[in-house]
């Protein structure tokens, strides 16, 4: 049992420190573009349309009814998103929008917004 879980150290120990072959071959150039991109790894980046169904532009808040959004995998469905950088006096009820979000876990902010 022992020699046993020795074996299994050493072999964790080896797989921990192998190099990342993920990284092998990257220029320099490659990985500063990497390290200045504005959107964490693990948000997405989406495209989506569809219509208001309200605003609170004091709470920075927009509720919309939107298609799918493959992206996200996301089916239709009405949603209210954080707008916080979006100037959501230029959309009210009953417009026909197309928007762009990001989404991280289950924060999903809408960055822009454009009616039809």
């Amino acid at each position: 049992m022992k020699i046993l879980t020795a074996l299994l150290v050493l072999g964790l120990l080896a797989g921990c420190s192998s190099p990342n072959d993920q990284s092998a071959g990257r220029t320099e150039a490659s990985i500063a573009e990497t390290t200045q991109t504005a959107v964490p790894p693990s948000t997405t980046v989406a495209s989506a349309t569809g219509v208001v169904e309200s605003v609170d532009a004091e709470a920075k808040t927009v509720t919309i009814a939107h298609g799918p959004v493959a992206a996200l995998e996301w089916p239709a469905m009405t949603m209210t998103f954080q707008a916080p950088n979006v100037d959501l006096t230029a959309v009210e009820e009953g417009d026909e929008v197309s928007f762009d979000i990001t989404s991280s876990g289950t924060d999903t902010t809408i960055t822009s917004i454009t009616r039809r």
